[in-house]
Order: C-alpha cells, then structure tokens, then sequence
C-alpha cells in the first residue's frame, strides 16, 4: 500500500518539479530581457531628445497613452482567463479567446477612430501642436486589429510558462522598434516616427507569434460555455484594466492638457524612467506569479504560503532598482541629456519612490487575481484615480505648477498600496512588519547615496557616468545580503 501510494505521488511530485524549473527559468529569460530591452529603450530615448524638440514627448505621451490603452483592452480578461481557467488547453477554449481578441481589436480600433477629432480639439485648445493627434490616433490605433490577429498560441504559451518563446519574440520586436524608431526619427524629425514604428513592430510581433510558436491553425469559433466563463472571469478584469489604464497614464494624459508641452515633456522623460522598474515587477507577476499562484491553487496548497515566499524577493529587486533611480536620477539626467531636460533629475526621486509603492500593490494584485477576486484590483485602481484627483486639486491650489502633480503621482500611489494592504489582510496575506522593514531599508539606501555624493569630497567632483557607477556599486554592496538570503535562495530552492 505504502508502494502505491508512493507511485501515485511521483507524476505529481514530477509535474511539480518541471513547473518549478519553467518557473525559475521563465525568471531568468524576463530579467536578461528587462536588461536588454531598456537598454535599448533608454539608448532610444537619448536619441530621440537629441532628434526632437521637448513637446515631441510630450506628443508621444499622449500617443504612447493610446498605444497603452489598446494594448491592454486588447486583451482584457483573455489571457488571465486562459491561465486560470481548466479548460485553458482545450482548443475549443482557445478558439472562442482567439475569435473575441480579434473582434476586440476590431471594437477597439473604431473607437480610437472616433476618439481621434475630439482629443485633438481638446489638447490643441492648449498648444496648437497637439492638433497632429487627429492622424496619429488612426494610425497608432491601427495596431490594435494586429494585435488582435494574434496567434491564441501566445495564450497557451502564458499558461505553460513556456516564457522562453515568448521572450524571444519580445526582444525581437522591441530591437526592431527601437532601430526604426531612431531611424525615422533622424529622417521624419517627427513624433509621426513613433506611429510607423510601432506599426511595424506590432506587425512583426503578428508575424512572430504563428512563425515561432507550434499549435493548431486558428479558427473562428464561439463556444456559449467558453464565452460564459470568459465573461463570467474577465467581467472584472475589464473594468480593472479601464480604470488601471486611466491610473498608470492619467497624470501624462491630464498634465499635457494643464502645463506647456515642453514641462511634460521633460515630465514623461522622468516617467519613463521610474516606470521601468514597474515593467519588469509586471512582467514578473503576469508571467510568473500569476500562473504559479494558479497551479499553486489547482494543487491545493494555500496561496498564503506561495505569497509568503515570493513577496520579499520580489521588494528586495524592486528596492534595489528604486534605490539606484532616486540616488542616480540628477547624475543620469546630466549625463544623458541637454539642460533642457535637467528638471527630469528632480521629477525623477519623487516618482521613483511611488514606484515601490505601485509594485508592492501589484505583488497584492496578482494573488487577488489568482483567488478569483479581479474587482478588488478594479477598487485599487479606482481609489488611486480618485486619490490623484482630489490630491491634484488641492495641491494646485498652494502652486500651480507640475512638481505639484508629482506629489499627487506620489500621495495615490501610496494611499493604492495601504488599499492594498487592507484587502490583503481580508484574506490573510498579511506581514506588514516585512514591509515596513523594507520601506525603512529603501530610505536607509537613499540615505546612505546621498551621503556618499554630497560629503565624500572626491565623489561629488567626478563626471556624471563615475559618480552614477560608484553609486551603483554602493547599493550593490548594501543590497547583496539580502539578496544572496532571499532572491538567490528562491532560485535554489523548489517552490513546492
């Protein structure tokens, strides 16, 4: 009996050890293509400041805004129901994802279409240049029906954590992105370069997407059952993805209609900056998060304890990034770009440090998510919108200006994560002990650089790329124990 049972338990144990290994190795492939992606993007970046004028960004804000919009609509609901639900591998399943993702590109493209005239009417009434926002939305919104057109094999692949394959196909669109989008830039002098760029990007990763990826030929198909339990799950995440839409582009969308161009400009520089340490906790929770707390479900193991063991690893990277952006921030600024973008070095720190908040409360996110609970991810996001808001008029009412606006940036994000927090402690995911604690470490790590700049004489002389590598092997050397304890010991360790 003691053999049997014991035989029983191997398939499992197996399956367990292989989600275990894709899980860790899928960590691996985000973090090298995290690496190399903003590489590249803050390469491009550097490249476009130099070929454009300061409202060229704030331009590509407001398009970069549309381009969000429809990437995220584009897919509400469908890639999360394929991991969660039971039936993700059944091709019926699959089918009826892929047929509602092609008609949402389409609903989603008629739309930005009609948005087009009156958002151009409405910024223009601010700086006449914004008019141009009356061809760039159809021709960026065009991206959503090959978006939409995508291979439902990207879903399967979500679901099997086959995140090798997909991470190829990403960095092979964001280096093609990248090179056309400089080289249409220095010919167009445009933010049309932008548009055209990331058309062909979205229809390279079109291409990708059936040419890289094995599975069946796609087909339209509705099955009632499938599209019940798709709405039955996603009738939250579509809610949720509206209002964290309008919560992680609201301030760039709003500031462009409030201040000159040229300050949000500079502004959504800085933004750019902070947000890149919530593109890889994202990427991270979508991809490897999510669908483990998922398997961690179906096994029967409480997600209390799959929480517990991916939270501090997770703020521990996210410190450690947020730290080197709030002590780097006026050192990259000088050394990157002209004195027409110093007062990114500035915007910088404060939006940085609203970042940890904002990947503390999506590391709550994806565990609401995998319980099934979507609309508290909607609530957060609502309370955040509302926050900024509120924050935004008060604050104007002292000085009228957009480092006002940062504090705002600032004081949703905070009250979002403490929503967060509360909502977690609802259903036991609570130890905010560990999260002060590493609040206390971020602060101590902003000090300690700070200090080290300003009264380590030989410091405080060097060029801008010295003082920016000293300070990077400074809060290296502060972060490796804690790294070697928790983020390290996570890869080593078998997550079940």
């Amino acid at each position: 009996m003691h053999s049997k049972h014991k035989a029983e338990g191997l398939p499992g144990k197996l399956e367990a050890a292989s989600f275990s290994d894709r899980a860790r190795s899928g960590t691996i492939w985000i973090v090298v293509a995290f690496g190399g992606g903003q590489i590249l993007r803050l390469a491009a970046n550097i490249a476009l400041a130099a070929l454009l004028f300061e409202e060229a960004f704030a331009l590509m804000a407001i398009v970069s805004a549309v381009m969000m919009g429809l990437a995220m609509f584009s897919d509400i609901g469908l890639k999360p129901s394929v991991v969660q639900n039971p039936r993700g591998d059944e091709p019926v399943f699959l089918q009826t994802a892929w047929t509602l993702q092609v008609l949402r590109g389409l609903v989603l493209f008629i739309c930005a279409v009609l948005l087009a005239w009156p958002m151009a009417r409405i910024y223009g009434a601010n700086d006449p240049i914004a008019k141009e926002l009356m061809w760039l939305i159809p021709l960026v919104a065009f991206g959503a029906i090959t978006d939409g057109l995508q291979s439902s094999r990207m879903l399967s692949a979500a679901r099997q954590m086959d995140i090798a394959s997909v991470t190829k196909i990403e960095m092979l669109v964001q280096l093609s992105n990248a090179v056309l989008m400089v080289g249409l830039a220095w010919y167009l002098r445009s933010v049309y370069a932008l548009a055209f760029a990331g058309l062909a990007s979205s229809a390279l990763r079109l291409w990708l997407s059936y040419a890289l990826l094995p599975g069946r030929p796609e087909k339209f198909r509705l099955d009632r059952e499938a599209v019940r339990a798709i709405f039955r799950f996603g009738k939250w995440i579509f809610l949720s993805t509206l209002i964290s839409f309008l919560a992680i582009q609201i301030d760039r969308v709003l500031l462009a209609a409030i201040f000159p161009l040229a300050e949000v400009g500079v502004y959504s520089i800085a933004a750019s900056l902070a947000l890149m340490v919530t593109v890889l906790n994202g990427a991270l929770q979508s991809a490897i998060v999510f669908p483990w707390y998922s398997r961690m479900l179906d096994k029967g193991i409480p997600l209390q304890d799959a929480f517990k063991r991916t939270r501090v690893p997770l703020l521990v990277v996210v410190t450690f990034l947020v730290a080197l952006l709030v002590n780097g921030a006026s050192s990259f600024f000088e050394l990157a770009y002209d004195h027409r973008y110093v007062k990114g070095g500035d915007f910088l720190p404060v939006l940085a440090v609203g970042v940890w908040f904002s990947s503390l409360s999506g590391i709550y996110g994806s565990a609401f998510l995998a319980m099934g609970k979507s609309q508290w991810i909607a609530k957060v996001s609502a309370i955040k919108v509302s926050v900024f808001l509120l924050f935004l008029l008060v604050y104007l009412q002292f000085d009228y200006s957009i480092e006002m606006a940062v504090l705002a940036v600032l004081s949703a994000e905070v009250i979002a994560t403490a929503t967060s927090q509360y909502l977690g402690w609802k259903v036991g995911l609570r130890n905010l002990r560990v999260e002060i604690l590493l609040l206390f470490l971020l602060l101590a790590a902003v000090a300690a650089g700070w200090w080290f700049v300003q009264y380590v004489p030989w410091v405080a002389v060097q060029p801008p790329f010295v003082r920016l590598l000293l300070l990077g092997l400074l809060q290296s050397c502060f972060f490796a124990p804690l790294a070697h304890r928790f983020v390290l010991a996570m890869f080593r360790r078998s997550v079940t």
